[in-house]
């Protein structure tokens, strides 16, 4: 009899320590679960700041794109580079200042160097404003020379090719920089809009 109860303890025991066995994996499982519910919701807010981040950069980079394009031009014409300068230009600005029948495309860049001496090798370019809307731009940029009164160029550039090239170009002093800075976006396309029949 007491055999019989030893043997029935015996086996209440082994129930028992499986069920523990159990309700431990039981535990471990949820456990892991709950961990990885937090990862996955950990790398969604990461995914979400990131990309949050990616579509701010894009939406700025149309504006990033045009300054750097009118800040590239202005440092090749002030190296007297005036091949890369021009072939920074738009299709319409070429047909208009084409020096026709001339061996050197970019003479029209050539004659503004020799006019605005000044422009070669600067101490200083900087941006003074920017104004972009769709395919349109314009760019005012701040030219120091070694010696003498600061040169301001008055950029317009238009997209061709989903790339910015520069249509115009216009000397100021520093009265009439101030009011090409109060330009508005349609007024820009005004300007920038290529008169028919215009040429040198």
């Amino acid at each position: 009899m007491d055999q019989q109860q030893k043997g029935g303890m015996s086996a209440t025991h082994v129930i028992l320590i499986i069920f523990g066995v159990l309700g431990l994996g039981v535990v471990v499982c949820a456990g892991v679960i709950v961990v990885c519910l937090v990862a996955i919701t950990a790398l969604g807010t990461s995914a979400n700041a990131t990309f949050g981040t990616v579509g701010t950069k894009i939406g700025a980079e149309p504006q990033l794109q045009a300054e750097q394009a009118g800040m590239q031009f202005v440092h090749d014409l002030c190296a007297g580079l005036t091949q890369a300068a021009w072939d920074q230009t738009s299709a319409d600005f070429q047909t208009r200042h084409i020096k026709v029948g001339g061996p050197d495309q970019s003479k029209y860049f050539a004659d503004i160097l020799e006019e605005h001496s000044g422009l070669r090798n600067a101490t200083a370019i900087e941006v003074k404003s920017r104004i972009v809307d769709s395919d349109q731009a314009t760019i005012q940029a701040s030219v120091t020379p070694k010696s003498g009164k600061k040169i301001i160029l008055n950029l317009k550039l238009t997209k061709e090719l989903e790339q910015w090239k520069v249509n115009d170009l216009a000397f100021l002093d520093e009265e009439a920089a101030k009011k090409k800075i109060q330009e508005t976006p349609k007024e820009i396309k005004e300007r920038v809009k290529p008169k028919e029949g215009q040429k040198d």
